[in-house]
């Protein structure tokens, strides 16, 4: 015989139903509706956010390890297993390759019916769509960040030191890397080799901590000519560098 689980959790902040509100609804509903299958109990995470994944919860992790296919899992409200829709459509997609049927009270969620099916294929779709906005918000604010010289990863383009932190944070000219770069730059067109160079350069630290490999050497040429972009990869033409 298949088994009904009740789950419940509460947040570190304590402002949502209690864990006797939460297994009074589950279990009245489990009666009423699921008095077939055999009630496997309660888990309930206490003071665990809502960030954390269901399965790396402590009792989510119990939950996942009990539940065969043909079971079932009952949770008062959807805010109670998922942190978002996205967390809990992979959560949803998780369970339903398992075989494992999801009720969720306040949305009349019943993923064992054709109606609760319906319910939890428009709630990926609703997933989906919101990693995609998320996506292109991401992409849109990055492509703004650029076109305004800013900051768009923690790695300093050659020449260039990163002042401030988040939103506030900008480039500065770098004059010690610059002098460095300079100096890669003379040598390079003296006729020294890539490989000279690299022995050359080695143990000379740069700015930022780093030491000088080939491929910062080569970076190290390709700005110096592209007149020191503020952004990573932006020289117009990738320059081979001799050995």
């Amino acid at each position: 015989m298949s088994m009904v689980y009740g789950y419940g959790r509460m947040s570190t902040d304590k402002q949502s139903l209690s864990e006797d509100a939460q297994r009074h609804k589950v279990e009245q509903h489990i009666q009423t509706n699921l008095a077939e299958h055999t009630y496997g109990g309660w888990l309930y995470d206490a003071a665990t956010s809502g960030k954390k994944p269901l399965f790396e919860r402590e009792n989510g992790r119990k939950l996942w390890a009990l539940v065969q296919p043909g079971d079932h899992v009952v949770w008062a409200k959807l805010d109670r297993a998922f942190r978002s829709v996205v967390d809990g459509a992979g959560t949803l997609q998780m369970l339903h390759a398992k075989g494992v049927f999801v009720h969720s009270l306040d949305l009349g969620l019943d993923t064992s019916t054709p109606t609760g099916r319906f319910i939890s294929t428009v709630l990926l779709a609703f997933a989906e769509l919101e990693r995609e906005c998320i996506g292109d918000r991401t992409r849109e604010g990055l492509a703004a960040k650029r076109r305004a010289g800013k900051p768009t990863n923690s790695i300093s383009p050659i020449g260039w030191r990163k002042v401030g932190v988040g939103p506030a944070s900008y480039w500065m000219p770098c004059e010690k890397e610059r002098e460095q770069v300079a100096r890669i730059v003379a040598q390079r067109e003296s006729g020294m080799t890539l490989t000279k160079c690299y022995w050359a350069w080695r143990k000379e630290p740069r700015p930022n901590g780093h030491l000088w490999n080939r491929n910062s050497i080569c970076r190290a040429v390709r700005a110096y000519h592209a007149g020191f972009p503020k952004q990573c990869g932006e020289s117009p033409k990738r320059v081979k560098a001799s050995s």
